[in-house]
């Protein structure tokens, strides 16, 4: 993989975890074409989108050097539909795959805005009063509520990609940093450049155990059953 700093590597990036999902091609550091996705939509749209962008700079699908998806966090629908069909076009076409975070994502492109980065967090949405978040100054990726990460903030920078995050951490130094696929690439090189992950192995970045994902919407059914 270390050829991919090559000017002239083709990639395909895919972003579906988000309030803006979208597919991208890249060639060599730039992007050279992006299509957005209707918001929930995108598991309709992704392939005929991806089909639109080869067909746009004149590529094929076997010319591409490699697929980058971001895996999570985020929709769980969005999620999964986006690495299915990276799996699905990498299967297809031989091609190698980097999975990469949203909250690595996130950290990667507010680094390009502010030197301040370096000491900072990066915050996602993940509903029901909780928060996805990353350290910069480590790799570890964790779920917690808002109140809990307001209190443990301590006056670092902390970036986020969604207003209404923006809005339950007032109060605190945030900066609005809204993501697009296009912001995956650098994510998604360095990954491809420590040998891309596994096709066959690679799952969506939940940020917590799957089964705790079923078990709280077992517990949800329950209790809406209980309630009615």
């Amino acid at each position: 993989m270390d050829t991919l700093v090559n000017a002239k590597e083709r990639l395909l990036l895919i972003d579906t975890c988000g309030e803006t999902a979208g597919v991208a091609l890249s060639l060599g550091r730039q992007v050279v074409a992006t299509e957005d996705l209707v918001r929930g939509s995108a598991s309709a749209e992704i392939v005929s989108a991806v089909r639109r962008l080869l067909a746009q700079v004149g590529w094929r699908l076997a010319e591409l050097k490699a697929v980058g998806v971001v895996s999570g966090p985020g929709s769980f629908t969005g999620m999964r539909a986006g690495l299915a069909t990276a799996k699905g076009l990498c299967e297809a076409a031989g091609l190698p795959m980097a999975a990469v975070s949203r909250l690595e994502v996130l950290a990667d492109a507010a680094a390009l805005d502010s030197a301040a980065l370096e000491d900072g967090l990066v915050a996602l949405d993940a509903g029901r009063g909780e928060l996805y978040v990353r350290d910069v100054r480590g790799s570890r990726e964790w779920l917690c509520s808002s109140d809990a990460f307001k209190s443990m903030v301590d006056g670092r920078p902390v970036f986020v990609a969604e207003e209404r995050v923006a809005e339950r951490l007032a109060g605190c130094q945030t900066v609005l940093r809204s993501l697009h696929v296009r912001d995956a690439l650098g994510v998604v090189m360095r990954r491809l450049l420590a040998g891309g992950d596994d096709v066959s192995l690679v799952d969506a970045n939940y940020v917590r155990e799957e089964g705790d994902i079923y078990r709280k919407a077992a517990d949800l059914g329950k209790s809406s059953r209980a309630g009615a």
